[in-house]
């Protein structure tokens, strides 16, 4: 019986990788070895990753999700002898932007989260995601009144072009140009950095050169973020 029923919710504004980086994390998540038991007991949840699947290795990203559209994904996986139930979520990044009552709802059911941050040198997207954070952050503690224990996996994507060698660094580095965040992630007492590529490349470039997408480290913020609920 899968009696631990876990929820991970996904951030990130728009265009950041949530879908791609959702499909290809349940992709590799089947076929990692101490990973046993796994599926998507949902028929309409799994039938959705297949499409997903499907748009990536034809070579194509994934369609953008409509605003208010928003689709669980419950997983079902025994790690290491232990059951969970996983529920993460796919919805427009529009929805998420707005910090209305979508992003609320997202951080209230979360047990642990997977925070997608694209480190583009866009001036507007940089703004927009270090301020996500800002407010995710001060909902999560209640203003930052308190400290919370529910991990928290700050993530970049989209690797292979930005080439991070140093999460953790990078991070300071690229949200510190707008604010500093340091004295506001002292409130959370479990987060980590993570980078990492969905596709490991180019998806036209794949295409052409007759390659399939080869994910890079998309487990690893999840198993960081299991392993500390």
């Amino acid at each position: 019986m899968f009696l631990k029923r876990k929820n991970v919710s996904i951030f990130g504004i728009r265009a950041v990788g949530k879908s791609s980086y959702l499909a290809m994390l349940i992709h590799v998540l089947s076929h990692t070895p101490h990973v046993f038991d796994f599926y998507i007991p949902d028929t309409v949840a799994a039938g959705y990753i297949t499409n997903l699947m499907r748009w990536i290795l034809r070579g194509e990203g994934p369609p953008p999700s409509k605003v208010g559209e928003r689709m669980l994904i419950p997983v079902r996986i025994k790690i290491d002898r232990k059951n969970f139930e996983i529920k993460t979520y796919d919805l427009a990044g529009e929805d998420i932007e707005r910090m209305g009552e979508t992003f609320k709802q997202l951080i209230d059911i979360g047990d642990g989260y997977i925070f997608l941050i694209e480190p583009t040198p866009d001036p507007d997207k940089r703004v927009t995601q270090v301020w996500l954070i800002y407010r995710f952050v001060e909902y999560l503690t209640k203003g930052f009144s308190k400290k919370v224990g529910k991990p928290v996996a700050f993530t970049f994507t989209k690797n292979d072009i930005y080439n991070i060698k140093n999460a953790e660094k990078h991070f300071w580095e690229y949200t510190g140009v707008v604010f500093n965040l340091a004295h506001i992630l002292n409130r959370l007492k479990k987060y980590a950095f993570f980078a990492v590529s969905a596709f490991g490349g180019d998806l036209e470039t794949l295409k052409a050169q007759g390659k399939q997408p080869k994910p890079i480290d998309v487990e690893k913020p999840f198993f960081w973020v299991i392993n500390n609920l």
